[in-house]
C-alpha cells in the first residue's frame, strides 16, 4: 500500500472549534457544518501555541488512519476588524 493521497477538496474554510493542547491537536468545524480533526503536524505557516478557538483556518481534507482530518491547516487574515483590510 502506498503513501494516502490528498483527497477531497482544498481551501474549506472554517473555524477552529476546539484546541486540546496537551494532545497536540485540535478540531475544525467547516463553514460547511462539517468537523474534522487535525493535527500539529497539519500546520503550514503557523505554530500551534499560536492558535485559539474561533480562528478563520483555511485547509482540505485527505483519509487519515482514523478517518477524514484536516491538512495545509493555514489561518486566515483578520477581516472586518476596523483597521485591517
Amino acid at each position: 500500500m502506498g503513501i494516502s493521497q490528498p483527497t477531497g477538496v482544498r481551501n474549506i474554510k472554517g473555524v477552529i472549534w476546539h484546541i486540546y493542547r496537551n494532545q497536540q491537536r485540535g478540531m475544525i468545524r467547516g463553514d460547511d457544518g462539517v468537523q474534522v480533526p487535525f493535527r500539529k503536524s497539519a500546520l503550514s505557516g503557523a505554530e500551534f501555541h499560536t492558535l485559539s478557538s474561533g480562528q478563520r483556518v483555511s485547509y482540505w481534507v485527505q483519509d487519515g488512519w482514523l478517518g477524514k482530518e484536516a491538512v495545509e491547516v493555514q489561518p486566515l487574515p483578520i477581516e472586518g476588524i476596523a483597521g485591517h483590510r
